[in-house]
């Protein structure tokens, strides 16, 4: 009866843990479904690597610091709106802020 509990508490300890470490987020796949997402609505081929890495470094923000403010989230979305601004041309960013879905996602 020991050796199934002991057995039991080791299995349950080991999923627990495999299933923690499955919950954090790659900050790399995290932005190529942003860039993906973008791309899909917006043309912005061209911009792949300018666009990744603003949601890479967006993504890598939030997985490192888990407890975010809502004024830090709002500040870290005003600077990738600003980088978005620079990097997009004015037609395009316009396109963006009118799907206003995607536009949050890509901010939040």
């Amino acid at each position: 009866m020991k050796k199934i509990l002991t057995i039991l508490t080791f299995f349950l300890a080991f999923t627990i843990g495999a299933s923690a470490q499955e919950s954090q987020k790659d900050p790399y796949k995290a932005a190529q479904a942003d860039f993906t997402a973008l791309n899909t609505a917006i043309p912005t081929k061209k911009l792949e690597r300018e666009l990744t890495d603003i949601f890479y470094t967006k993504h890598k923000t939030l997985v490192s610091q888990t407890n975010i403010t809502a004024e830090e989230k709002a500040q870290l979305s005003s600077k990738i709106e600003a980088k978005l601004t620079e990097v997009l041309s004015p037609e395009q960013f316009k396109k963006l802020k009118a799907n206003q879905q995607l536009y949050k996602k890509l901010l939040n």
